[in-house]
Parts: structure tokens; C-alpha cells; sequence
């Protein structure tokens, strides 16, 4: 079967249950706030002939920092004096990879002091033959007070960005991809 398939049918096998009773028993509403990570919004920290480090715009008590080497790009939040490498290269894709211009984070009406998580876009060079056709799929990583880490990776499809968010829902129980 197709990997893309496969993933897709996994994902939505995952997120069914979560996503069935999402609404029971729970008053959360989640809304969600953006940050920029375009290149023009950040500060060069360091940048040689092999990446860079970018600091970008944080958002309240979590600092974020752009990874880009080999042609690939992650990120790392900091949040009180601890690194949280999301490594996207191992979690999410090793292809050739770029970043979306922007941050959602996803946390309760009126508390966006404590978020549950974050969606992020990446785009990827799945077809290792071609740099062209690219995939752009969204990176899920959840946040809570004591971890920070990817947790799922949403392929193109209708309503991805509502998978995305459906799977943050109940993120504090999802297994980190290791």
C-alpha cells in the first residue's frame, strides 16, 4: 500500500476516537494565535555555509528558534531555561525541507498564556528523484508544563488544518514520535 495512505489511514485511525468525543464532558474551547518564523521577522543568531539559527518572535514564556542545515529546517522551542529540539528530521521527514512562514498556537479562549500546543507547516521533498512536488504536510507538537514534542504529522487533505487541531484536543495523552 502507498505510504501516504497507509499514514493517512493510521492518522485518522488515532485521531477517530479523540475526535469522536472531543465534546463530551469537556468545556475547553480552543482558539488559536500566530507567530511569525519568516525569515525577515527573525534575527540571525549564527549562519555558515551550512545553516543557520534564527530567533524568531516568542510567544509569551516560549522562545523560538529556526534550525536550518543540509537543507532541512526544524525547530527548537526554549521555554524556562530548557531546549525542546523538535527534530523534525528524525520525527517528521528526512527530505529536503523548508518551513511555513508562521506559528498557530492552540490554546484555551482567554488563556493563551498557557498554550496546549502548536501546528506548524513544512514542506518536504518526499520524491527523492525530483525537487520538484513538493509535500506540504503540518508538524502537531503538543506543550504541556513539563514536555514539549511532536506528535503527529497531518499529509495534505481536506480539512487538514481541522485534523491538526482536533488531534490537540486531547494532546496531553498522544505519545511522542520518537
Amino acid at each position: 500500500m502507498n505510504k501516504k495512505v497507509t499514514f493517512t489511514i493510521f492518522t485518522l485511525l488515532i485521531l477517530f476516537p479523540f475526535l469522536l468525543h472531543a465534546d463530551e464532558g469537556s468545556e475547553q474551547r480552543l482558539t488559536s494565535s500566530y507567530t511569525s518564523i519568516a525569515e525577515k521577522d527573525c534575527i540571525t543568531l549564527d549562519s555558515d555555509d551550512l545553516g543557520s539559527i534564527q530567533e524568531c518572535e516568542p510567544f509569551y514564556d516560549i522562545r523560538v528558534k529556526v534550525i536550518e542545515g543540509d537543507i532541512r529546517q526544524s525547530i527548537t522551542l526554549l521555554r524556562k531555561s530548557r531546549e525542546y529540539e523538535l527534530n523534525f528530521r528524525s520525527t517528521i521527514t528526512s527530505a529536503f525541507s523548508s518551513l511555513g512562514s508562521k506559528i498557530e498556537w492552540v490554546h484555551e479562549v482567554d488563556k493563551p498564556e498557557n498554550p496546549k500546543g502548536m501546528i506548524v507547516r513544512i514542506n518536504s521533498t518526499e520524491n527523492t528523484e525530483s525537487i520538484e512536488g513538493l509535500t506540504s504536510s503540518l508538524v502537531v507538537s503538543k506543550i504541556t508544563l513539563d514536555k514539549i514534542c511532536v506528535i503527529g504529522k497531518i499529509l495534505p487533505q481536506n480539512n487538514q488544518n481541522n485534523i491538526a487541531r482536533g488531534l490537540l484536543e486531547n494532546a496531553k495523552e498522544m505519545p511522542c514520535i520518537k
